[in-house]
C-alpha cells in the first residue's frame, strides 16, 4: 500500500494542501522551511503521536532536547496552533487535521481508505510561559473511500472554514454510511485497525504488532549516524524497555517490606516485653494473694488453738463439776450417816436411861422431819409450775399480737381455728390464786385446810384450760402435721429462702463488682474452663470472645446479643493450641463442661475472608478488639440481617428486629434478653450494670421481707414452744397431805408418854467414835469442797476469757477472709472459696503449728522484687514503646497494701488489653501485611523484573534471529553481500542472565514460594542480595542508575555484524577495515530495510505498508552508495520511499525521484497570527528519463570543459 496523498489543515506552518505522491518523493529545501514538518505530519498519522513510538523533527533528535536553551519540545498541539520559536500562527482554539489516503500497488488485493487524525487545541498563558494544550483527540479510519480537502475544509462566500473536529464523524456517516467511518478512543486501537487495513484486512491487527510496525517506521525516519555496532543493535534494532518505574516500585516495597519488618521486631519486642510484665504482674498478684491467704491461715490458726484451749477447758470444767457432784454427794450420805449415828447415840441414851418410851418418840420425830422435807422440797417444784402458768399466759398474749402484726394466720390456720381462739381466751379470763399463797401450805397456825381446798380446785380448773391449749399445739391436724412442725417448716423454708437470696445478693454484688471494674461475670462452667486451659495449657493464652466485641448502636445491642446468645462467652485461644485446649476442657467434671465452647480461629479466619458483609448485616454495628472474635463472627453472623418490622422478618433467611424477634433456619423466635445479660461493650456493661444495682435494690427489698417473715416465724415458734402443759394440781394436793400427816403426828408427839431406860455403854462409846469419824470426814470434804469450787471459779474465768478471745479471733479470721475476698474479686478467674478450702484443709491435717510469721517474711522479700521486676519491665517497654501505648505505673498507695494491690491488678488488666491489642490486633495486622507486601514484592520482583529482564533477553535473542532469517533474503550491490548479526555474552552481565534463568527455572516461585526462602545456589543468593542490597541503598540516585543499567538487557550481549559476498568467506564488520561511516551506514540501511519488511509482515499475505520516510540520511554516504541504498529500497525492496534532504544536495538524486515537494519560508506582508513569515510549497512531477539525460550532458560539458582546461595548461 502506497501513500498516495496527504492532506494537512492547520498543521504548522504548512499551506492548507493535498499532496500526491509517487514512487520516489523528495522533500526539499532550506532549514527550517518546513521539510520536517510536513513528515512529523505523516509520521503522526503513521504512529498516532503514541508515547515511545514517535520521534519529532528526528534528524535534531529533538526527544533529547528538552529544556536545551530553553527550547520547547513539539506536541501535536504546538503543530496545530503552528508554533515557531516561541510564537503561534493561530494562538487561539483551533482545529486542525491530518489525513493520508492509501492506495494498493500492483498485485496487491486491499482496497483504498483514508486514515484522519484531528486535534483541537488552545493556548494556556497561565504560568510564566505559554504553552500549547490538547482539547480534543478525533482518530478515525473511513474504509474503501479516498477523503480530499473539500471533506476537511468547506468552502463559503466569506472563505474557507475547517469544519469542527467535532462534527466531522456526523458529516462523513452522513454521506459514507455510519459502518463506513470507524471512530477509536484509544491510539493503540487506532493504530491496531490502520495497521490491519494496511495489510488488506476488514480487522485490526494486534496492538503488539501494531506498535512494532510504528515503532519501526519511526525509527526508520529518525536518522542516527552509526557510531559503533553495539549501539547501533541497541538503539535502532532493539526497542528499548524503560523498567525505571518497575525498579521504583520494587525498591518502594522492599523498603516498606525492611520498615514493616523493623516495625513488626519493635512490635514483637513490644509485646514480649508486654509478657513478661503482664507475668510479673500476675506473679505479683499471686504472691500478695497466697500472703493474704498466710494472714487468713495465722488467724484461722490461732483461732483454732483457741477453741482447742476452750474446749479442754470446758473439759475440765465439766470434770470438775462431776467431782464437785461427787463431794456434795458424798456430804449428803456423811450427813445422813452423822444423823443415823445421832440417832442410835439418842436411842442408846434413852435406853440408858431406861425411858421406854423414847423409841417411839424418836420414830415419831424422824417422820416429823421427813415430812417437813418434803414440803420444802415440794414448794420449788410448784412455784416452777406457778411460773409456767404466768409464762403460758404471757406468750399467749405475745403470741396475739404477733399475729396481729404479721399474716401468719393465712399459712397457719389451726391458730385463727375456732378451738384455738375459745382454748385462748379460756387461759387468759381464767381466775387463778396467786402462787405465792401456796406457801401458807407449810404454815403451822392453820386450825381449818378447808379453805385450802377450795384454792386446790381453782387450780385444777387453770390446769385443764392449759393442758387444753398445749394440746393445740402437739395434736397432727388433717395433712398429719401438728402445729409446731408445721411451723418448723415454714420456718426452715423460710431460712431456705434467705439463704437462696443471700446467694443471689452476692453473686450480683459480685458481678456489680466485676462490671464497676469493666468486666464481665462468665458462666461458670466458662470460668472453670478458662482455669483449667491456664494451668493446663498458658500459652494458649484463653480468653473470652464477649470481652473484645462492641455493639455500635444501642439500639441493635440486645437484639444482636440475644441472636448469639451463649456464643458470647465462647474462648478464643492461639490457634496452634485448639485441640488441647478442647481436650482439656472435656476432660472437666463439671456437668455443664459441654456447654464451653473453643474458637476454631484458623478456619473461621479462611471462611470470613472468602465472605462479603452486606451493609444490612450486624457486623456493620459491632466493633472488634480481636481478630479471631471478627473473623468468628464474621463466618458465623455476617448473612444476619437487620431488618425494622416482622413483616419483613418473615422474608428473610436470618435476620433480626430492634425488638428483639430473630429469624434462622426458617424459623421466627424471640432473641429479647434483659440488660442484666449484655456484656459486649462498655454501654452494655453500664447498662448491665444498672440493671444489676437495679436487681440487687429488689434482692435487698425482698431479703428484708424474708427475713422479717423469718424472724416473725423464729419468734412464733419460741412463743409457741414456751407454751406447756401444767401438773402443779396434784403437787399442791401432796403437799396438802403433808400438812395433814404433820398435825397427826403432832397430836401423837403431845399424847405419847415416855419412862426411863438403861444406860449401854459400850454401845455408846462406838457410836459415838462414829459420830466423831463422821465429823472428822464431813470436815474433810467442806475443804475439799471449797478447793475444788475456787479451782472451778477460775476455770469459769479462763473459759469466759477463752471465749472472748474466740470472738475477737473470729472477727479477725472473717475479716482475714474478706480481705481475700475482696483482693480476688478483682481478678477474673481466681476462686476465694477454693482457695480458702485448701488453709482450712490444710490447717485441718495438720499435726503442728505452722510458723506463717517466716513464711509471710518470705513472701514479703518475694513481693518487694517482683514489684521491682515489674516496674523495670514497665520502664524498659516504655522506653521503646510508642507514646500513646505507654504505661503508668506511679502508686500513691503504700507498698503491698490493698490499694497497692488493686493497683498492679488495674495495671495488669492494662497490660492484658494493651498485650492483646498489640499481639491480637498491630501485630497481626502487621504480620499479615508484612506477608501481603513480601507477597507483592516477590511476585513484583519475580514476575515484573526477573521475568521481564528474562524475557526481554529472549526476545532480544529473537529478534536478531528473525532479522537473520529476513536478511537471508536481502542481498545488496554488486558482491550480491548479505549480512547477518551475531552476538556472545558480556561476562559482567552472563552472572544475572544465570541469576534470572535459575529463578525462572524454580518450581511454585511466586505461588507460595519466596525468593527470600529459596534453595538458589550460592552465586544466584549473591547475586540476589547484590540486588537487594541496590535496593535498599540509601544513594537513591546511584542505586537506580545502577539497577537500571543491569535491567538494559540490551546491554547484556556483545553484537557484530557479518558480511558474507558471494562465493567469499563472512567479514567482521568490527574488525574491518578503517572504520569509516560509509562502511557501517550501507549495512545498517540494509538492516533497518530487514526491519521493516518484517515488522509490516512483508512474508504475509498480498498487501502491506510500502511507505518508509528517511530525514536527512544520506548525506553521510557518498553519491555512488546513496544511489544504490536508493535502488535498493525503491527497486529491490518495492518500498515507496520519501526523503528529506536540504536543496543544495539534492541534484545528484533528481534522476531517481518522480514526486518533489520544495519548501520555502518568505516573509509575509500580513503577519500570520503572531508570525510575519509564511512557508510556500511548490509541487513538481519529474520525468526522471529527461531529468537522466540532462545530467548526462551536463557530465559530458564538464568533463569537455576539463579536458581544455588541461590542454591549456599544458601549452
Amino acid at each position: 500500500m502506497y501513500l498516495k496523498r496527504s492532506i494537512t489543515v492547520n498543521w504548522g506552518n504548512l499551506p492548507v494542501e493535498e499532496l500526491e505522491y509517487g514512487p520516489v518523493n523528495l522533500f526539499s529545501g532550506g532549514n527550517g522551511s518546513g521539510k520536517t514538518t510536513a513528515a512529523d505530519a505523516l509520521q503522526t498519522l503513521m504512529t498516532a503521536a503514541h508515547d515511545n513510538l514517535f520521534n519529532y523533527n528526528p534528524g535534531q533528535d529533538e526527544t533529547t532536547q528538552r529544556g536545551r536553551g530553553g527550547k520547547q519540545v513539539r506536541t501535536l498541539a504546538s503543530y496545530v496552533l503552528g508554533c515557531d520559536d516561541g510564537a503561534y500562527a493561530r494562538p487561539w482554539d483551533t482545529d486542525g487535521y491530518i489525513a493520508g489516503v492509501f492506495h494498493p500497488t500492483q498485485g496487491e488485493s486491499a482496497e483504498p481508505f483514508t486514515a484522519v487524525i484531528g486535534v483541537r487545541a488552545h493556548l494556556d498563558s497561565a504560568g510564566s510561559s505559554r504553552q500549547a494544550r490538547q482539547n480534543e483527540l478525533l482518530l478515525m479510519i473511513v474504509p474503501g473511500e479516498m477523503l480530499s480537502l473539500s471533506h476537511l475544509v468547506r468552502e463559503a462566500d466569506d472563505g474557507r472554514h475547517v469544519v469542527p473536529v467535532t462534527e466531522l464523524p456526523t458529516l462523513l456517516r452522513r454521506q459514507f454510511g455510519k459502518a463506513g467511518v470507524e471512530l477509536y478512543e484509544r491510539k493503540s486501537a487506532y493504530l491496531a485497525r490502520l495497521y490491519g487495513a494496511l495489510r488488506g484486512r476488514r480487522d485490526a491487527v494486534s496492538i503488539r504488532e501494531a506498535k512494532n510496525a510504528a515503532r519501526t517506521f519511526a525509527n526508520f525516519m529518525a536518522y542516527k549516524p552509526v557510531k559503533s555496532i553495539d549501539q547501533f543493535v541497541a538503539e535502532e534494532v532493539l526497542e528499548a524497555r524503560d523498567f525505571g518505574d518497575t525498579i521504583r516500585r520494587i525498591r518502594e516495597l522492599l523498603r516498606t517490606v525492611h520498615g514493616m519488618e523493623q516495625e513488626a521486631g519493635r512490635l514483637r519486642d513490644a509485646v514480649a516485653l508486654l509478657q513478661q510484665s503482664r507475668d510479673q504482674a500476675d506473679q505479683y498478684l499471686e504472691g500478695w494473694l497466697e500472703r493474704t491467704g498466710l494472714d487468713y491461715a495465722a488467724a484461722a490458726q490461732t483461732w483454732r488453738q483457741n477453741q482447742k484451749q476452750y474446749l479442754a477447758a470446758k473439759d475440765e470444767q465439766r470434770q470438775l463439776a462431776a467431782r464437785l457432784a461427787s463431794n456434795l454427794d458424798e456430804q449428803r450420805l456423811t450427813n445422813e450417816r452423822l444423823e443415823q449415828a445421832h440417832q442410835e447415840l439418842v436411842q442408846l441414851e434413852a435406853r440408858r436411861q431406861g425411858i421406854p418410851a423414847l423409841h417411839n418418840k424418836d420414830q415419831l420425830e424422824s417422820r416429823q422431819r421427813q415430812l417437813h422435807e418434803q414440803l420444802q422440797t415440794g414448794v420449788a417444784p410448784l412455784l416452777q409450775q406457778a411460773r409456767q402458768r404466768d409464762q403460758n399466759v404471757a406468750a399467749l398474749r405475745s403470741l396475739q399480737q404477733l399475729l396481729s402484726q404479721h399474716s401468719l394466720g393465712l399459712e397457719l390456720p389451726q391458730l385463727a381455728s375456732r378451738g384455738w381462739r375459745e382454748t385462748s381466751q379460756a387461759v387468759l379470763t381464767a381466775e387463778q390464786q396467786p402462787v405465792a399463797d401456796l406457801n401458807q401450805l407449810l404454815a403451822r397456825d392453820w386450825i381449818d385446810l378447808s379453805p385450802l381446798d377450795a384454792g386446790l380446785d381453782a387450780i385444777r380448773s387453770q390446769q385443764h384450760s392449759h393442758n387444753l391449749l398445749a394440746e393445740h399445739l402437739y395434736a397432727e391436724g388433717s395433712d398429719g402435721i401438728s402445729l409446731l412442725q408445721k411451723v418448723d417448716r415454714l420456718g426452715q423454708e423460710r431460712a431456705a429462702a434467705v439463704t437462696s437470696l443471700e446467694r443471689q445478693v452476692s453473686q450480683c454484688e459480685q458481678q456489680i463488682s466485676t462490671l464497676r471494674a469493666s468486666r464481665v461475670s462468665y458462666p461458670g462452667y466458662v470460668e472453670d474452663a478458662l482455669r483449667a486451659i491456664r494451668q493446663q495449657c498458658p500459652q494458649a493464652d484463653p480468653r473470652v470472645l464477649c470481652d473484645y466485641v462492641e455493639v455500635l448502636d444501642p439500639d441493635w445491642q440486645m437484639a444482636i446479643e440475644g441472636y448469639i446468645g451463649g456464643s458470647r462467652f465462647a474462648i478464643l485461644v492461639e490457634p496452634a493450641f485448639e485441640a488441647e485446649a478442647i481436650r482439656i476442657v472435656r476432660q472437666l467434671s463439671s456437668r455443664e463442661r459441654n456447654r464451653a465452647r473453643v474458637i476454631q480461629g484458623d478456619k473461621a479466619r479462611q471462611d470470613a475472608e472468602r465472605l462479603s458483609v452486606p451493609e444490612d448485616s450486624i457486623l456493620k454495628v459491632m466493633r472488634f478488639g480481636h481478630k479471631i472474635a471478627e473473623y468468628y463472627l464474621r463466618a458465623s453472623y455476617a448473612g444476619v440481617q437487620r431488618v425494622e418490622h416482622a413483616d419483613a422478618l418473615r422474608q428473610t433467611r436470618r435476620g433480626i428486629t430492634r425488638e428483639g424477634l430473630g429469624s434462622g433456619n426458617y424459623a421466627l423466635f424471640r432473641c429479647d434478653i434483659d440488660d442484666s445479660q449484655l456484656v459486649f461493650g462498655a454501654e452494655a456493661r453500664e447498662r448491665n450494670l444498672r440493671a444489676q444495682e437495679s436487681q440487687l435494690e429488689q434482692l435487698h427489698l425482698q431479703r428484708h421481707a424474708l427475713r422479717q417473715q423469718q424472724q416473725a416465724l423464729q419468734q412464733l415458734a419460741q412463743l409457741l414452744n414456751q407454751i406447756k402443759p401444767l401438773d402443779y394440781a396434784a403437787r399442791a394436793s401432796a403437799l396438802l397431805d403433808c400438812q395433814r400427816q404433820l398435825r397427826e403426828l403432832e397430836q401423837q408427839l403431845d399424847s405419847l408418854d415416855l419412862g426411863s431406860h438403861g444406860d449401854l455403854d459400850d454401845q455408846q462409846s462406838r457410836v459415838n467414835q462414829r459420830y466423831r469419824e463422821l465429823e472428822q470426814r464431813q470436815r474433810e470434804l467442806l475443804e475439799e469442797h471449797g478447793r475444788l469450787d475456787e479451782k472451778h471459779r477460775q476455770l469459769s474465768q479462763r473459759i469466759n476469757q477463752l471465749a472472748d478471745q474466740s470472738d475477737t479471733l473470729l472477727e479477725a479470721k472473717d475479716a482475714a477472709e474478706q480481705h481475700l475476698l475482696e483482693a480476688a474479686s478483682g481478678l477474673p478467674g481466681l476462686d476465694p472459696q477454693q482457695r480458702l478450702e485448701q488453709l482450712d484443709a490444710m490447717l485441718e491435717q495438720a499435726h503442728s503449728p505452722f510458723d506463717f510469721v517466716a513464711d509471710s517474711a518470705t513472701l514479703t522479700t518475694r513481693l518487694h522484687q517482683q514489684a521491682i521486676s515489674l516496674e523495670r519491665a514497665i520502664e524498659q517497654y516504655n522506653q521503646q514503646s510508642q507514646p500513646a501505648d505507654q504505661l503508668l505505673h506511679d502508686c500513691a498507695d503504700e507498698l503491698h497494701s490493698l490499694g497497692f494491690f488493686r493497683h498492679i491488678g488495674g495495671l495488669q488488666r492494662q497490660l492484658d488489653n494493651l498485650y492483646n491489642r498489640l499481639r491480637n490486633n498491630v501485630l497481626l495486622e502487621k504480620q499479615n501485611q508484612l506477608a501481603s507486601l513480601r507477597d507483592s514484592f516477590n511476585t513484583t520482583f519475580v514476575s515484573d523484573l526477573c521475568h521481564e529482564i528474562h524475557q526481554a533477553i529472549n526476545d532480544g535473542r529473537r529478534i536478531l534471529e528473525q532479522l537473520n532469517l529476513e536478511l537471508e533474503h536481502h542481498q545488496f550491490g554488486a558482491d550480491r553481500e548479505r549480512f547477518q548479526f551475531d552476538w556472545d555474552w558480556l561476562p559482567e552481565y552472563k552472572e544475572y542472565w544465570d541469576f534470572f534463568q535459575e529463578v525462572m527455572q524454580m518450581p511454585n516461585l511466586g505461588d507460595g514460594a519466596s525468593l527470600f526462602d529459596s534453595n538458589l545456589s550460592e552465586r544466584a543468593a549473591s547475586i540476589r542480595d547484590r540486588l537487594l542490597s541496590l535496593l535498599l541503598d540509601g544513594d537513591e540516585q546511584q542505586a537506580l542508575r545502577e539497577l537500571e543499567r543491569l535491567s538494559d538487557y540490551r546491554r547484556y550481549r556483545r553484537y557484530d555484524i557479518l558480511k558474507h559476498p558471494q562465493g567469499k568467506p563472512a567479514i567482521r564488520l568490527s574488525e574491518y577495515g578503517t572504520g569509516s561511516g560509509g562502511q557501517l551506514e550501507t549495512p545498517a540501511y540494509i538492516i533497518r530495510a530487514a526491519a521493516v519488511t518484517s515488522a509490516f509482515r512483508f512474508n504475509e499475505g498480498d498487501s502491506h505498508l510500502r511507505m518508509v520516510i528517511v530525514d536527512e540520511a544520506f548525506m553521510h554516504m557518498d553519491e555512488t552508495r546513496s544511489r544504490e541504498v536508493i535502488g535498493y529500497l525503491t527497486e529491490t525492496l518495492g518500498l515507496q520511499l520519501i526523503f528529506i534532504m536540504p536543496t543544495s544536495k539534492a541534484g545528484p538524486f533528481l534522476d531517481l525521484i518522480s514526486n518533489q515537494f520544495v519548501f520555502s519560508k518568505v516573509p509575509s506582508r500580513q503577519p500570520v497570527g503572531e508570525l510575519n513569515t509564511r512557508v510556500l510549497l511548490d509541487r513538481q512531477q519529474l520525468n526522471r528519463e529527461r531529468v537522466a539525460e540532462l545530467w548526462a550532458q551536463h557530465r559530458r560539458v564538464i568533463r569537455q570543459q576539463g579536458m581544455l582546461d588541461f590542454m591549456e595548461e599544458l601549452v
